[in-house]
């Protein structure tokens, strides 16, 4: 049977992917970096890391994600 990652897992799979690209506080990634996440998890997790203020949606484009001070802390 699979186990479900709670939304805390997905939202630190979401900033590990900043982390593997090495991308700073401030550096933006668009969606397709994120193929790994599963599709069913993936909108679960970054709602979880928009609320713990680890990332954030793009106002004009949402489907890029800017990584916080608070994101960079919690890699």
């Amino acid at each position: 049977m699979t186990q479900i990652s709670s939304d805390e897992d997905v939202a630190r799979q979401i900033i590990g992917i900043f982390s593997r690209n090495r991308i700073p506080s401030g550096g933006v990634l668009r969606r397709n970096y994120f193929m790994e996440v599963r599709d069913g998890d993936f909108q679960r997790g970054i709602n979880k890391a928009v609320e713990n203020n680890w990332i954030k949606i793009k106002p004009r484009d949402r489907y890029k994600y800017e990584l916080t001070d608070a994101g960079f802390v919690a890699i």
